[in-house]
């Protein structure tokens, strides 16, 4: 049988914060007049989408994503998070890497930051994302799902004709090939290092850094942004990936008190 319809609520992102706005499914759009079901088809699935069926999660639609909202209750979930270790599939952010010369130029053009200012592997919050620097002429973006398209048009806008300048600046939006899992919880710097060989010490690996290294054997960005004055990293890699790498993080972390967590729990922290 088909699955049922979506959750009648719809949900606005803003940084890790969860709007609930209940609403009537009008018949408009693209899925209006189509079967219980066929809505999900037309969505767009997290690598992890089949692990998460499994775990008996609860799913909701978030600019046009399928993704989890609850496994074992928000309630539940928020206390691993602030007490032990959660682990959310976050991969319907959206991600942009910028790679040129005069890529730090292009960012604070566009976001009107310095993006210019920062170090290797520093980050900051830049308007409705977080920018990271990777390397002297690479920077990665990462924002609220659904906001992506406005980000590179205004990226784009911003890049300096190659002919003129004789500078090449590229922008590429990779969200749908890199997958995303959140380690939340004081815990989370514990399990973490039991499987990457990473400094993540306060003052090595400060809030929003960012350092590209194995995790469990597999090559991962691994960024760190707290998130309500808890610990948080974000672990951002190929999404073949994606479903190794989750098991292997529950496993590991089976004594910490690691707990599958969704987007409710996610945005009231």
């Amino acid at each position: 049988p088909p699955p049922p319809p979506p959750p009648n609520l719809a949900f606005l992102f803003h940084w890790g914060t969860i709007l609930r706005i209940s609403s009537q499914r009008k018949a408009e759009g693209c899925c209006g007049s189509q079967r219980p079901g066929d809505a999900y088809a037309m969505m767009k699935l997290s690598a992890l989408h089949g692990t998460l069926q499994e775990l008996q999660a609860q799913f909701g639609e978030v600019s046009g994503w399928r993704v989890a909202l609850t496994f074992a209750g928000e309630q539940v979930e928020l206390a691993a998070a602030r007490q032990a270790v959660a682990i959310a599939d976050l991969s319907a952010s959206g991600k942009i890497s910028v790679e040129g010369g005069r890529a730090a130029r292009v960012f604070d053009e566009a976001m009107a930051v310095d993006a210019g200012g920062l170090g290797i592997g520093e980050g900051l919050e830049a308007g409705p994302c977080q920018t990271y620097r990777l390397r002297q002429d690479q920077f990665f973006l990462r924002c609220d799902p659904g906001d992506e398209a406005e980000l590179i048009e205004k990226l784009s806008a911003s890049v300096p004709d190659p002919t003129g300048s004789g500078d090449l600046v590229t922008v590429t939006e990779v969200t749908h090939g890199w997958s995303e899992l959140a380690l939340i919880g004081p815990n989370s710097t514990e399990l973490l290092s039991r499987l990457c060989g990473l400094d993540l010490g306060e003052t090595s690996f400060p809030d929003l850094s960012a350092r590209t290294s194995s995790v469990a054997k597999t090559r991962q960005l691994i960024l760190r942004r707290d998130r309500g004055g808890i610990r948080a990293y974000s672990l951002i890699g190929d999404r073949s990936l994606a479903a190794y790498l989750w098991q292997t993080l529950l496993q590991a972390g089976k004594d910490l008190g690691i707990q599958p967590t969704g987007a409710h729990a996610i945005g009231g922290l």
